[in-house]
């Protein structure tokens, strides 16, 4: 049975700064290098972006974030609109969105992962989203993919 996995990468402006792209394109690849490996056959990776309007992208070996503005509500709501809340999201982040967008996010998906980006990631606020509490680095992607597929 395959599982699906949805991967949603805040594109705010603020993960425009400090090189973040770089770390998300450097997330995004190692995801894209572990597609159809014996561990990760059954599963389907689905790459969503949110921002000032929320889509889904394509191909995720060759996706192309827009890193803009600021995140919406009426994103979060296109997102709720693309994703089936039972499958598990990691959610890309730096934790700078507000509390009222924190509320919203927890209703995108019954499991979510997050994964902090960026030396002034709100840990706090990613955790607070967090189904299990715990909150990923960028460099433990793999070990938040695997509990993503467990």
């Amino acid at each position: 049975m395959s599982k699906t996995v949805n991967i949603v990468v805040d594109a705010s402006g603020s993960m425009a700064e400090d090189d973040k792209n770089a770390v998300v394109k450097y997330l995004l690849n190692g995801i894209s290098n572990i597609m159809g490996t014996s561990d990760f056959y059954d599963v389907k990776f689905v790459l969503y972006q949110w921002g000032q309007s929320s889509k889904k992208i394509e191909n995720l070996e060759k996706a192309k974030i827009e890193f803009s503005g600021k995140s919406s509500l009426s994103g979060l709501e296109e997102l709720k609109q693309m994703i089936d809340e039972t499958q598990t999201m990691i959610f890309v982040s730096d934790g700078n969105f507000n509390s009222g967008d924190k509320a919203h996010i927890k209703k995108v998906s019954e499991n979510i992962i997050p994964v902090f980006v960026g030396i002034d990631a709100n840990r706090t606020m990613l955790q607070d989203i967090a189904t299990e509490r715990v909150v990923y680095s960028v460099t433990d992607f793999m070990q938040a993919i695997y509990d993503a597929c467990r």
